[in-house]
């Protein structure tokens, strides 16, 4: 007995139009209880890693600022307070009235007391007025000494001591993230 192969008639397609034409299937929403069985999402990609790691970096890097700015006061005020301070003749030069011998050392032995306040954390509320009056008064020379700030007389063109004050608006600006952090 030989099987013959069944042939079937062409099929010829019909012409619809976009109306007409089925939709594609859609997903259905996962349900409530396959949500709640999946395990938390792993973090893949970079920013998910650091994301998750970022409130740990905050609380040290607030730590670290005010370490940083706690030293770098404790460091500038020995320096004034045995001799060898860079910015000694430019203080005495700024100030509005004849300062003696002993103006610089008691400047820098108020910058040690206002490093070692800072890095305490203590009485921080107290701190932010004393620091903010102490940085704004290095912004004097840009108002008293303007020739010795700024070059060919114009406010953008600082010259190096136009740059060593004006930095200090980031140490303004770190003193005030150090002194509010809010207590946890």
């Amino acid at each position: 007995m030989t099987v013959s192969p069944q042939v079937t008639p062409p099929v010829t397609p019909v012409p619809t139009s976009p109306a007409t034409q089925p939709s594609p299937p859609t997903a259905a929403p996962p349900s409530s209880s396959t949500a709640a069985t999946s395990p938390p999402a792993v973090p893949t990609s970079l920013v998910d890693r650091f994301e998750r790691i970022a409130p740990r970096l905050h609380a040290h890097g607030l730590t670290m600022l005010r370490a940083g700015l706690g030293g770098v006061f404790v460091w500038f005020g020995v320096l004034k307070v045995i001799g060898y301070s860079p910015a000694a003749a430019l203080v005495v030069a700024v100030l509005p009235f004849p300062a003696g011998e002993w103006f610089v050392p008691a400047l820098g032995w108020g910058e040690v007391a206002l490093g070692l306040w800072l890095m305490s954390g203590r009485a921080r509320a107290m701190a932010l007025p004393v620091l903010v009056a102490h940085l704004c008064g290095t912004f004097a020379v840009l108002v008293l000494t303007p020739g010795v700030a700024f070059a060919h007389a114009n406010p953008l063109l600082l010259t190096l001591v136009g740059e060593f004050v004006v930095k200090n608006v980031v140490l303004l600006a770190g003193a005030v993230v150090v002194t509010t952090r809010p207590r946890r």
